[in-house]
């Protein structure tokens, strides 16, 4: 009996840690963790030149009245590990292009406001959605809400592996997707007039 209240308890506990994921509120506004290691070193994408807004101490959402490195797909708030895409299908080559930075099969370059210029490898670049390799193709991938994206140029699979593990899980938390990690900074709609996106209020 006393085993069998022990494993009824921690069936209990086990479910009460269970969180299930809401539907995005607004699906043409879509959000993935990013990731790209260069020669062992992940970069940083969160300096202020590269966010579509000029916040105020650090903490002003995002009101449509900052500069945008491009309108419908980029950072915000300071948080250069999630991509946010107001417009469905764009290749994330358009999102490294606004930020000047590109990639060639072995060498990462960026310009201001970056301004790492040319870096080089002796392995080519890889692209993981998810955990899986897909083919590089130039970054034409479209990413689905919630993705997980790593570009890497890691010489063994074991390195890749460590770099995977180090993603974030962020996106979801601006796609309003797992109300139990908390609240983010509020966004303003940007969208294609013709593909609306929804105003959502509290």
């Amino acid at each position: 009996m006393r085993k069998a209240l022990i494993v009824l308890g921690l069936s209990l506990s086990l479910g009460a840690c269970t969180h299930t994921y809401v539907q995005n509120p607004d699906p043409n506004h879509a959000h993935a963790d990013l990731a790209v290691w260069v020669n062992g070193e992940k970069l940083n994408f969160s300096a202020p030149d590269l966010m579509s807004d000029q916040p105020v101490d650090g903490h002003e959402p995002d009101t449509g009245t900052g500069h945008h490195l491009d309108p419908y797909f980029h950072l915000h708030n300071d948080n250069g590990h999630v991509i946010h895409s107001h417009k469905p299908g764009l290749p994330l080559k358009e999102f490294f292009t606004s930020l000047q930075v590109g990639f060639s099969e072995k060498c990462y370059a960026s310009f201001a406001p970056m301004a790492d210029g040319q870096i080089c490898g002796n392995t080519p670049f890889r692209l993981f959605v998810n955990g899986k390799e897909i083919a590089f193709n130039d970054l034409q991938y479209s990413f689905k809400d919630m993705d997980k994206i790593l570009i890497t140029n890691a010489a063994t699979d074991a390195d890749v592996q460590a770099e995977l593990k180090q993603m974030t899980d962020d996106a979801c938390m601006y796609s309003k997707t797992c109300p139990w990690k908390g609240e983010v900074p509020t966004e303003n709609c940007i969208s294609d007039p013709a593909v609306p996106c929804k105003e959502v209020t509290k």
